[in-house]
């Protein structure tokens, strides 16, 4: 299989628009859920990680709360209440651990 080398690109810090595209979930190491967001200007796919925990204090609950109602005890997919959304979220550059700097979703922005 051949792979095209892009440039690389890089979304400026601040304040963006754009559409949930998917969800997914892992769990080595951690129970993780991804939530990929395609920016509006740009076609840049970002993701936001969260622990695959729902509650009205944990980040993939308060993501969710933002398009429905949190009841203890219910069970929802984020999924199927994620996908299709549009969000204004914000965006830092952060340094990783092997040095490069990549864009990040701030907590709480989407």
């Amino acid at each position: 299989m051949e792979i095209e080398v892009k440039t690389s690109i890089n979304l400026e810090d601040g304040k963006h628009n754009g559409t949930i595209e998917k969800v997914e979930f892992r769990i080595e190491p951690y129970e993780y859920t991804d939530v990929f967001i395609k920016e509006q200007e740009t076609g840049f796919s970002i993701k936001y990680g969260c622990p695959t925990l729902i509650s009205e204090k944990t980040k993939l609950g308060k993501l969710l709360a933002k398009f429905v109602e949190l009841k203890v005890g219910d069970k929802l997919d984020p999924e199927t209440v994620l996908v299709g959304k549009e969000v204004t979220f914000m965006t830092i550059m952060e340094k990783g651990r092997d040095g490069n700097e990549y864009n990040k979703v701030v907590d709480g922005s989407s």
